[in-house]
């Protein structure tokens, strides 16, 4: 299971998992559905909890308005 720092890192490098990350991102939101479904998918550690916690990151990097 990897964690979202991990995950993050193989962002930096990855060109496939950038793409898709642009494509969940293309509407400028994320549901709670795409957070699941995304880290189902990369076996990411994270708790639902976490999600406001990630949503307010993913601003102020500039992937969210």
């Amino acid at each position: 299971m990897a964690t979202v720092e991990e995950l993050i890192k193989q962002y930096e490098t990855d060109p496939e998992l950038q793409k898709e990350v642009e494509a969940i991102l293309a509407d400028n939101k994320i549901t709670m559905g795409e957070f699941i479904g995304f880290a189902k998918k990369h076996d990411v550690e994270v708790s639902l909890a976490d999600f406001p916690k990630l949503i307010s990151e993913a601003k102020e990097a500039g992937l969210l308005k």
